[in-house]
């Protein structure tokens, strides 16, 4: 019998599932029962996902030997994949009770834990593991899980070391905890360790962008060109080179934005059959739409201040708007937070649910429209929930200035300054085009009563000062090198950008040095809230904007506090965006096409104080006469958006382009 059993093991081990199969039943048949055989058969129909099949097996082998721990280990885990987690702890529970050391059945019982997200639980059991095992990585892994859920970075960074130092060859552990570094600003870190798990593993999907957008962010330029050009390279032959978002900043090319958005949404979304649209009931024609928006941001953050007086401005009698939110812990103190909470009819808090938990309920309210506004921005996304279709028509808006590259996503939010006719192919989306600007803004925000002097923002009394107050990934080598002959071309002036880390503080100094600009005369502001940053924009001359990736809301509330903004348009979204906004204000004056005109045009504004002052003015009239600061309008346009969108759907008619 022995030889019988080592021949099915191996088919076991092999996949050669069916054969095992009918071996095992025979065998079964042709001897006295034994539990040993029958734990075998179970594991192969588990195997074929026969799992009610299997839990009768291994409910025989318990009862032939009741102190087998395997056995309820076994059955324990065909549960917990029907999601049975009830049943599944209380056969962990006793598997352990009869080996109190069982480190896999402790470490299974964790996995509940961290499932039901009782994560004091779950750390306990992973705990008792390690100290049994401690070089049992899933239970390290599973710690350093946990550890970033409850925003303890330092304590995840040191259990993805450790769950490296088992595995030397595991690059997942060293990508984890290099992302980590990441997120909390140890970028210099974080490069090394991207850099070491590239060493390891040349070919590891999506690497190189992590390094690239590592880089970019502390403006680290060394061998960028190279960099860029092998990405550029593996982008368009279909490989996994990086991120989406990181594409954005460094390329401007719909084409590459669209292969890596859909190179990046096959890789992370789970294969599935899509949601059969005929699932969602169609409601009568005289009753609200049921609108839900999707976010990390409905707090005091960038996109919180674009959108919070479209909300509060929703026709409340066609539409019923359902705020999800899976940020941070909003601060008690966060007075955009309460106000976007306000506005909605419902907002609910979805932390603490997973995607698939999150798309049944925004079903089970009967959402009509979903509309994603992160998409692939910022660590807190969760295009997972779209993925699982959360509502018949689901809308890319806002937070990403790009392409899903998705089938998921029915429609995207632009406007007619945003598309071309060149990279309108490159959107998987349908075109919802809005008539003035896609970007919604509040009428009026508030600004500090404080008055800042030049001094207390270390800027000289009687130079002019150009400024920048994006973030510093955006900033690319060909435009600085343009700031920097703008700046040897004025000769009696100053770079004001925003301080972001002091990586990049440095390295545009040396770069500024290299490129014969004196670096003192580059100064760095300091993060303020956005009041005192509204109030101390006065003291600037003129905005740079950074290319390919344009600056947004950065970009309005300069013009909505009278700063000019000399833009460069491109190709892409995400370099039109500033073009949008400064045309809808009728400021076509200042977009370039060039880097030769951008800089011809900066040094014309900055050396002639009339032409300025016209500009201003000009701001001043449009700022009033325009709709970009008009959110009723804007909230209106929106809306006539979705009725389309949602008519056409009543109509039982395909989704299409929609130029409002």
């Amino acid at each position: 019998m022995s030889k019988e059993i080592s021949e099915i093991v191996n088919l076991l081990k092999l996949k050669k599932l069916a054969e095992a199969e009918k071996k095992c039943i025979k065998l079964i048949k042709n001897v006295q029962e034994n539990f040993e055989i029958i734990n075998i058969y179970a594991l192969i129909l588990f195997q074929l996902k026969k799992y009610d099949e299997a839990i009768l097996e291994w409910k025989k082998c318990i009862k032939l030997n009741p102190s087998y721990h395997f056995g309820f280990n076994n059955l324990g885990n065909v549960f917990l994949v029907q999601n049975n987690l009830d049943s599944a702890l209380e056969n962990y529970n006793k598997a352990i009770e009869i080996n109190p050391n069982y480190y896999e059945a402790l470490y299974n019982r964790g996995n509940i834990y961290f499932k039901r997200k009782d994560f004091t639980k779950a750390l306990e059991n992973y705990n008792k593991v390690i100290s049994i095992r401690n070089d049992y990585a899933p239970a390290h892994q599973g710690k350093a899980i946990i550890y970033k859920k409850l925003l303890k970075f330092k304590e995840a960074i040191n259990e993805w070391q450790k769950v490296f130092e088992i595995n030397p060859r595991n690059t997942n552990a060293l990508v984890q905890k290099a992302d980590l570094l990441f997120d909390t600003n140890q970028l210099e870190e974080a490069l090394k360790v991207y850099n070491k798990a590239l060493i390891i593993d040349p070919n590891k999907p999506f690497l190189l962008g992590s390094i690239i957008h590592t880089k970019t962010k502390m403006c680290e330029w060394n061998n960028f060109n190279e960099d860029r050009s092998n990405l550029k390279k593996k982008i368009l032959d279909d490989k996994k080179g990086s991120s989406p978002y990181t594409t954005l900043t460094i390329f401007d090319d719909p084409k590459i934005h669209f292969k890596a958005a859909t190179v990046w949404a096959e890789e992370h979304i789970k294969k599935k059959d899509q949601k059969d649209i005929k699932n969602f009931e169609k409601i009568k024609k005289d009753e609200k739409i049921k609108i839900g928006y999707y976010s990390a941001d409905f707090r005091t953050h960038a996109m919180g201040h674009l959108l919070v007086r479209m909300f509060e401005l929703h026709d409340k009698k066609k539409f019923e708007i359902y705020g999800f939110y899976f940020g941070p812990v909003v601060r008690e103190n966060d007075d955009l937070s309460k106000r976007i909470i306000k506005s909605f009819d419902k907002f609910i808090d979805v932390t603490s649910k997973n995607d698939i938990e999150v798309a049944e309920l925004s079903r089970s309210i009967g959402i009509d429209i979903a509309v994603d506004l992160m998409c692939f921005t910022g660590t807190h996304n969760r295009f997972g929930i779209f993925t699982e279709k959360c509502a018949p028509l689901q809308i890319n808006f806002l937070g990403y200035p790009g392409t899903s590259g998705s089938n998921y996503i029915n429609y995207i939010i632009v406007d007619k300054n945003l598309t071309s006719e060149d990279n309108k192919n490159f959107f998987s989306e349908n075109l919802i085009s809005l008539p003035d600007s896609y970007q919604p803004n509040e009428e009026k925000k508030k600004v500090s009563e404080k008055i800042f002097t030049k001094k207390e923002l270390s800027l000289p009394e009687s130079k002019f000062v150009f400024a920048c107050f994006n973030s510093h990934q955006k900033i690319m080598p060909e435009m600085f090198e343009v700031w920097m002959k703008i700046l040897r071309g004025k000769k009696d002036s100053i770079l004001w950008l925003l301080e972001d880390n002091i990586f990049s503080h440095n390295n545009l100094k040396k770069e500024a040095s290299k490129l014969e600009v004196d670096p003192k005369r580059i100064i760095f502001a300091k993060n303020l809230p956005l009041d005192q940053h509204l109030s101390r924009i006065g003291h600037t001359d003129l905005f740079l904007d950074t290319f390919p990736y344009n600056a947004h809301t950065t970009c309005s509330d300069a013009l909505r506090e009278g700063l000019p903004v000399l833009t460069l348009r491109g190709k892409s979204f995400a370099s039109r965006v500033a073009s949008s906004l400064l045309t809808t204000m009728n400021l076509q004056d200042l977009i370039t096409s060039n880097y030769e005109d951008y800089e011809k045009l900066a040094l014309k504004i900055s050396n002639d104080s009339t032409y300025l002052e016209n500009i201003k003015e000009k701001i001043k009239k449009s700022k009033l006469e325009t709709n970009l600061f008009k959110s009723d309008i804007f909230t209106k346009n929106l809306e006539n958006g979705y009725l389309k969108i949602f008519q056409n759907y009543i109509n039982g008619n395909k989704t299409k382009n929609f130029d409002l």
